[in-house]
Parts: structure tokens; sequence; C-alpha cells
């Protein structure tokens, strides 16, 4: 956050009753940026509001969380909210002007898988990756954030599967077999292009979800003396 954002917000998973959350040293909070969860209206959620400012303020659906404005210490501010579907701000400020402000809205059953890539085509060079990230979204194309559904990938073409992923520190499944569980919603494929120029094509498919599929084009590798000369 430091530098990079004026504020992020993350919400406490939900402890059992009698039970709650403790960071110690370097420890860290079960927390997600989301406001979908499984829980009755009116559930207490523990809600950490990151920011450089000297002042945070939560809205939900519009009206201010009693008791005003939180002063951050040590860079986090922490409220308790009674959970209630729709749309939860944060609003940092320094000095009394906003610095920033951020939204987590509360979105549908998952639905449909979505394929981004980082790169818009490969060339024949072995070395040459696509990280396709791939997401689970609801009815409106919005991140489901706690999705964990296993994803089946096929590729067919020029290229390969060369591996997959999740982030998940505690899945040990194999990064080598043509499919993932999502986790927070999200799983990666690595493309490696074949030997030869033509089209890669990923496929993506879960049970009951609209499947996703993209496709890169492989060029020719170009050798040294095909580079442009400064």
């Amino acid at each position: 956050m430091s530098g990079v954002s004026p504020v992020e917000m993350l919400v406490e998973r939900p402890t059992l009753p009698g039970t709650e959350q403790v960071a110690v040293w370097w420890g860290y909070f079960d927390e997600l940026a989301s406001w979908t969860w499984d829980v009755e209206p009116g559930r207490p959620m523990t809600v950490h509001v990151y920011t450089p400012g000297d002042s945070v303020r939560l809205l939900l659906n519009g009206a201010e969380i009693p008791g005003g404005a939180a002063t951050p210490e040590r860079s986090m501010a922490t409220f308790t909210v009674p959970y209630a579907p729709g749309e939860l701000t944060a609003v940092a400020g320094r000095d009394g002007e906003e610095i920033g402000r951020t939204t987590l809205g509360t979105v549908g059953a998952p639905a449909a898988l979505r394929l981004v890539s980082d790169v818009t085509d490969l060339t024949t060079s072995r070395d040459d990756l696509a990280h396709v990230l791939v997401e689970v979204t609801d009815s409106h194309g919005r991140l489901v954030p706690d999705a964990t559904l296993e994803v089946t990938f096929r590729v067919d073409g020029a290229g390969e599967l060369a591996a997959v992923g999740n982030g998940n520190p505690h899945n040990v499944d194999s990064f080598r077999q043509p499919r993932r569980h999502t986790w927070h919603g999200q799983a990666l494929a690595i493309l490696r292009p074949a030997k030869r120029p033509g089209r890669v094509n990923l496929t993506a498919s879960s049970p009951g979800l609209r499947p996703a599929a993209l496709t890169l084009a492989v060029g020719q590798q170009r050798t040294h003396s095909d580079r442009a000369q400064p």
C-alpha cells in the first residue's frame, strides 16, 4: 500500500462463535477484499482499512457507519460492521482532505470463467511464456472473490500447457496436471509455445459455468540479425 495506494480495505473471514482472529509478530489476518459473505444479515464483520492518511470513514450502502471517522494506528483502522449486502466504501483523508476511497460490492453466484493473458502474442522461443489469469465471475462479469472451483484446461495448436497454479500455500497438487482449483476466485495457466509458428488455443471449463477460450498467435522467433539496429 505504502506509496502505491492511498487506501485499501480487507474484511476478516468470519470465525466460529466465541472465537476471534489475532495477528501477532509476523502473523497476519485471514482477510479478503470482499463484501460477499455467506452469513446472516446483521452479523458483525471486522473490517481493516489500510491507509497513510490520518482518518477513515466507512459508508454502507451510502450511510456512514455509526461512530464516525477512525484514526489509523500503524496505517490501519479497524471497524466492526453489521453485514448487509450492497456496497461498503472506505474514505481515507489527511488534514481534512479526502485522499482516496475504495468500494467492495456484494456479487452474485459463480456463472462464468474469464481468461486474461499478460501478453497478446508469442514467438517460437521456448523461453517465451504466456501467463493466463483465470477468473470466476458472476452473471455481470464481476469477480467472485471466494470461489473455490475446479477448472479444467485444454490446449491445442502451436503450444502446450507448461504449468498451472493458484497461489494457495496449502495446495500441493501437481503443477503439471491440466486442472486446478481456484483460490480467491482465481487460478493461473502458463502456456509455452511450440517450435513452429501458428496459433495456440486455451479453453478453460468448470461444471455449471460458462467456459472461456483464448487464442494467441505464435510468430517466428527473431534472430539477432532480424532485430532493428539502434
